[in-house]
């Protein structure tokens, strides 16, 4: 199983490197990278292709319109350098990828949130070879997702900082103006104190660090290819860790008592769970604590050991042979070749034709053997020395050195590689001809006869809330509405029974369309004869993205909600393109309850606020089966703009409700249909004004 260490800095990629990490992958583009220039790119894939470590390259963010030609020549120069693949975080950059570097593979990442067997074909089709997994998937999941997607490769992170959000399904920090994690900056809003319910419960988002260190066994018998080491943590606190998983990944073995206390010791107040594993969400709550001043000097004592370790010199080593060749007369010849089938020779100074020292079999490769402080170890020498050889005192250390310079040349040459051009995308933009109204409710009790009467061209209801409100979806459909079912954003293979049954009783009430939040949800729509449209949960932000959701049926797309309204102009409309017009913005999604956490019983389903120490106050919803939503304080309010919206392209115009009463649903309608002139308090333009960084 491969070992593969997220390397953010150039002492990071030593640090993992030298500690025994098969592969690194450099975080490049993002707007939270430091360090990594173009310039420190290509030292660092030259330091490991030397060394024999793959290195991958991950554009840790969602790219625009404006950022895809830049995204193209990224990938592009990381396929130049010499990367091994490169590893998409955004939709439209896997296809972006595959067209400027068709031979270097595509990983989708862990923000693209591939968690099911429908979603990973899908990937498959746009080119991927490698699937980040969730980390909130359990053992018995990850088993079955590989037996029924052979010949995709899979890797599972099994060391990372706690996180409270699916990947790829969170805003939080984005709407607090300190970045986007969605952009590859998050400010980790979630391990802040917030009171849930009216109870204050200090640390209700807080969720404790993976750490499968003791599992890779069973990772590896299920099939996992690649064992991932995340980032967020110090270069020494990673050399320890990748350390320990190379030798157990090496001599197949789980890890030794120790060295977990080593790991422990290094890692001393951060907190670790291996629930998620075995399907026990709720056992992930937990916060790294402050250690006591004793356990504190004991970790900076491992850290300074671990960087003694890797700093200024050679652990990680190639295999080489040498050679040698001396004949009275002639030059002297020597050579290496390393398993990879590089080579590199010298010729010397005549044998015998100045004074010098005696050249035997035994002096040569003990003078060829001495490769330490070099990458490379030496297995073997070949001599062919006949008796009676002079040659320089220094004429077999200099051959040395030369041909470990000139062989390191030419393990670092990338290598030569096919490259191609961005395309076209589909489809075009220009100004939209009229906004259509659609409805978007969390609860049937927010549906009434009046709001009916008000005529919005669409109705969407959690597929959940559908059979509670047959006779009003009736009411609407009667009144002209389309309607659809609102599918959770995540849905794994096993929960795929029961909703199948849902699906196909929504259908028998006059459902016709399902919005999907992910990409493996439009293949479980059309099996409910409903046609698809693209929700938030895609992050579609960019024209490339829009041309792979309209490639795989989708009706419509949701614009990125980070996304300000120039750049939604910019989206090529491949299919009708929507936004979130009125409402509270979907800022998180959470595997673990924190709902039933707080109450000490699961009453999700009613909801409650999540306040900050600000005062802004968040409501949180039940997804699906206690998955739970947080959605933002304030109310995006986009009706007086919609002319504006027109000349963006925007021809779908959605209309939000969380925490809203009946009555007041009503009142929003009217007021975003230009009928009233009604505001709600506040309100917010998102990000429509001008975007995240």
């Amino acid at each position: 199983m491969e070992v593969l260490a997220c390397a953010e800095s150039a002492e990071a990629v030593i640090a993992a490197v030298q500690s025994g990490a098969d592969a690194v992958y450099i975080r490049f583009g993002g707007r939270g990278v430091r360090g990594f220039t173009e310039s420190a790119l290509a030292k660092s894939v030259r330091y490991c292709r030397v060394r024999g470590c793959r290195v991958y390259a991950e554009l840790d963010a969602l790219v625009t319109d404006a950022e895809t030609s830049a995204a193209a020549a990224l990938a592009k120069r990381a396929s130049e350098l010499g990367a091994d693949a490169l590893i998409a975080q955004d939709l439209g950059f896997v296809t972006i990828a595959r067209a400027v570097a068709p031979e270097l593979p595509v990983f989708a990442g862990e923000r693209l949130g591939l968690h099911n067997a429908a979603g990973i074909e899908a990937l498959r089709q746009l080119g991927a070879s490698r699937v980040f997994l969730p980390k909130e998937l359990s053992l018995e999941e990850i088993r079955a997702l590989i037996k029924r997607c052979p010949g995709m490769e899979f890797a599972v992170c099994v060391l990372s900082r706690g996180c409270a959000a699916r990947a790829g399904q969170c805003a939080l920090s984005a709407i607090t103006g300190s970045g986007s994690a969605n952009r590859g900056v998050c400010s980790r809003p979630c391990e802040e104190r917030y009171s849930l319910g009216g109870r204050m419960d200090d640390y209700p988002l807080a969720t404790r660090g993976v750490f499968l260190v003791k599992r890779l066994g069973e990772l590896a018998d299920a099939g996992v290819c690649c064992a991932e080491a995340g980032g967020g943590f110090e270069p020494e606190r990673l050399a320890g860790a990748v350390r320990v998983l190379s030798a157990c990944s090496r001599e197949g073995r789980g890890p030794t008592n120790m060295e977990l206390d080593a790991l422990d010791t290094l890692f001393a107040g951060q907190q670790f769970t291996d629930c998620f594993l075995d399907g026990r969400p709720a056992e992930a709550a937990g916060r790294d604590e402050k250690p006591e001043r004793d356990v504190q000097r004991a970790a900076e004592r491992a850290m300074s050991e671990e960087r003694r370790r890797y700093a200024n010199i050679e652990l990680r080593r190639v295999k080489v042979e040498f050679f040698v060749a001396a004949k009275p007369g002639r030059p002297l010849l020597a050579g290496v070749q390393d398993s990879d089938g590089n080579r590199a020779e010298w010729k010397g100074p005549v044998v015998g034709d100045v004074p010098g020292t005696q050249l035997t079999a035994n002096s040569a490769a003990s003078e060829l053997r001495r490769t330490g402080g070099t990458p490379y170890h030496c297995e073997r020498v070949l001599t062919l020395v006949p008796p009676g050889c002079r040659v320089p005192p220094d004429a077999l250390a200099a051959a040395r050195g030369k041909l470990v310079h000139e062989l390191s040349a030419r393990r670092a040459v990338p290598p030569k590689r096919r490259s191609g051009t961005l395309p076209g995308v589909p489809g075009g933009g220009g100004s939209a001809e009229k906004l259509a109204f659609c409805v978007e409710a969390l609860s049937a009790r927010q549906l009434s006869a009046e709001l009916a009467e008000l005529r919005p061209e669409f109705l969407s209801l959690p597929l959940t809330e559908i059979p509670a409100a047959a006779d009003m979806l009736e009411l609407f459909a009667k009144n002209g509405a389309s309607l659809a079912a609102v599918l959770p954003r995540v849905i794994q293979d096993a929960e795929l029974p029961g909703l199948t049954e849902l699906l196909r009783r929504a259908r028998a009430v006059g459902v016709t369309q399902a919005m999907v939040g992910n990409i493996g949800h439009v293949a479980l729509a059309r099996m409910a004869g409903m046609d698809a449209r693209g929700d938030f949960g895609l992050n579609i932000y960019n024209s490339y993205s829009v041309a792979a959701a309209a490639s795989a049926g989708l009706l419509s797309v949701t614009a990125g909600t980070e996304l300000s309204l120039e750049q939604i102009r910019r989206l090529s409309k491949a299919v009708e393109v929507e936004i979130i017009g009125y409402g509270r913005l979907p800022v998180m999604l959470t595997e673990r309850c924190i709902i039933e956490a707080s109450a000490r019983r699961c009453v999700c389903e009613n909801g409650v606020m999540l306040s900050d120490s600000h005062g802004r106050a968040m409501p949180a919803a039940r997804e699906y089966v206690c998955r739970n939503a947080i959605y933002g304080p304030e109310k995006v309010f986009m009706a007086d703009r919609r002319a504006e919206l027109l000349r963006a392209g925007v021809s779908r115009f959605r209309v939000l409700f969380t925490s809203e009463g009946a009555r007041e649903c009503v009142e929003v309608l009217k007021a975003c249909m230009g009928l009233s002139s009604y505001r709600p308090n506040g309100l917010t333009r998102g990000f429509y004004a001008k975007g995240v960084e």
